[in-house]
C-alpha cells in the first residue's frame, strides 16, 4: 500500500514541478531579455553622455561635416532648380537627370574608391587622368583588333606595371611619391598626345555595342556597390587596409611592428591601378566612344572628392571607405546641380576651386606648415 500511495503522489506532484520548473525558465527568459534592453538603453545613455559626445565628434568631426556637406547641397539642388515646365517634376529628381547622375557618378566613384588604398598611406598619384585616358584607348584599339576580354587583359597587365613602377621609384630612389606620379604623367600625356595629335583623332569610337552590355542603369548600380563591398572588405578585413593605414599613421612605428613597407605599397597600389581599369571601361560604356579630353581633370577631380568626404591628406587612421562614397556623390551633386542652375562651366569651374582651397585650409593645416608630409 505504501508503494502505491509513494507513486500516486510522485504523479501528482509531477505537473507542479514542471509548472515550477516552467515558471523559473519564463522568469530567467523575462530577466534576460530585461537585461539586454538595459544593457541597450544603458549604451544609449552612455554614448550621448557630454564626454563620450565630445570623444565621438572630436574623432569624427570630418565625417559629420562631409555627410552634412551633401545633406546641404540635397536639399538646395532640389529646391533651387525648380521644377520642369511641362511635367512639374524637381529637375533633380526627374528620371533623366537620376540617370545622368549615376553615370556620372559611376566612373568617379570606382576611381576614388580605388584612390582610398593609396591615400590611407599618405601617398598622392597625379597621373589619374592621364592613365585612365590611355587605358581607355588602349582597350578601344585592342578590342577593335580582337575582343573585349582580350583588351581588358592588356590594360590591366598595363595598369600592374605602372602599379610597380610607382611602388619601386619611391622605395628604392627615394623620392616622394608625388614624384613617381609626375613622372608617369608625363609619360602618359607624351603618350595620348601620340595617341590623338600626330594621328589627327580626336576620340576613338569603339566598334562592339559596350553600352549596351554594361551601360544600364541598373547594371552600374549592382557594379558600384559590388566594387565597394570588395574594397570594404580589403580595407577592414585584410593585412592590406590595416596596414596601409598603419603606415599613414606612422612609417616608422609600422615598419617596426613588422609591416613589409614594400610590398604593401606594391599591392595598394596595384588595386589602385586594377580600379582605375575598371573606371575606363566604364567611361567608354558612357557613348563606346573616348575622347582626349575626357579624363584630363580627373587627377584633380579625385583629390577632391576625397578631401569634400574628409580623407585626410597625411592618410592614417582616420580615412576611411566612407570619405570617397560622400565625397563622390557631393562633388558630382554640386557640379550636376551648378549646371541645373544655369551657371556657366567657368563659374563652375571657380566655386569648385574655391571649395578646393577652403577644404585644404581647413582640414589640412598643421602647427608649422600647410599640407601634412
Amino acid at each position: 500500500m505504501k508503494n502505491k500511495e509513494d507513486k500516486v503522489e510522485k504523479i501528482e506532484s509531477t505537473p507542479a514541478a514542471d509548472g515550477d520548473l516552467n515558471k523559473s525558465s519564463g522568469g530567467t527568459a523575462v530577466a534576460q531579455k530585461t537585461g539586454f534592453v538595459q544593457k541597450v538603453v544603458n549604451a544609449f545613455k552612455n554614448f550621448f553622455a557630454r564626454e563620450h559626445l565630445k570623444e565621438f565628434l572630436r574623432n569624427h568631426i570630418y565625417d559629420i561635416c562631409a555627410l552634412g556637406g551633401l545633406i546641404i547641397c540635397l536639399i538646395i539642388f532640389t529646391i533651387v532648380p525648380g521644377r520642369h515646365p511641362r511635367d512639374g517634376k524637381l529637375l533633380l529628381w526627374r528620371p533623366q537627370t537620376v540617370k545622368a547622375l549615376i553615370s556620372q557618378v559611376s566612373v568617379y566613384f570606382i576611381l576614388a574608391i580605388g584612390a582610398v588604398f593609396i591615400y590611407l598611406m599618405g601617398c598622392m598619384d597625379i597621373s589619374v587622368g592621364y592613365q585612365v585616358g590611355v587605358f581607355a584607348a588602349v582597350f578601344i584599339i585592342v578590342a577593335n583588333l580582337s575582343n573585349l576580354f582580350v583588351a581588358l587583359l592588356v590594360i590591366l597587365i598595363m595598369g600592374i606595371a605602372c602599379a610597380i613602377f610607382n611602388a619601386y621609384v619611391g622605395a628604392y630612389v627615394k623620392l616622394p611619391t608625388v614624384m613617381s606620379s609626375v613622372i608617369l604623367m608625363q609619360l602618359f600625356n607624351g603618350v595620348l598626345l601620340s595617341m590623338y595629335g600626330d594621328k589627327g583623332v580626336n576620340s576613338y569610337s569603339l566598334t562592339m555595342d559596350l553600352q549596351a552590355v554594361v551601360g544600364s542603369t541598373w547594371f552600374r548600380v549592382i557594379a558600384l556597390v559590388t566594387l565597394a563591398l570588395i574594397a570594404f572588405y580589403f580595407l577592414t578585413f585584410t593585412k592590406v587596409g590595416k596596414r596601409s593605414r598603419a603606415i599613414g599613421t606612422n612609417k616608422r612605428a609600422a615598419d617596426l611592428a613588422g609591416a613589409n613597407l614594400l610590398a604593401t605599397r606594391i599591392v595598394c597600389y596595384i588595386i589602385f591601378s586594377l580600379f582605375l581599369c575598371f573606371g575606363a571601361v566604364m567611361l567608354i560604356s558612357r557613348s563606346n566612344s573616348v575622347a582626349s579630353a575626357d579624363t584630363t581633370s580627373y587627377q584633380m577631380d579625385i583629390m577632391i572628392m576625397l578631401l569634400m568626404g574628409g580623407m585626410p591628406l597625411s592618410g592614417g587612421m582616420k580615412g576611411k571607405l566612407f570619405n570617397a562614397i560622400v565625397g563622390t556623390f557631393t562633388y558630382v551633386l554640386l557640379n550636376m546641380g551648378l549646371t541645373l542652375c544655369g551657371v556657366e562651366v567657368a563659374y563652375i569651374m571657380l566655386v569648385k576651386s574655391a571649395v578646393f582651397v577652403t577644404i585644404v585650409c581647413l582640414t589640412c593645416r598643421k602647427p608649422g606648415n600647410l599640407l601634412p608630409r
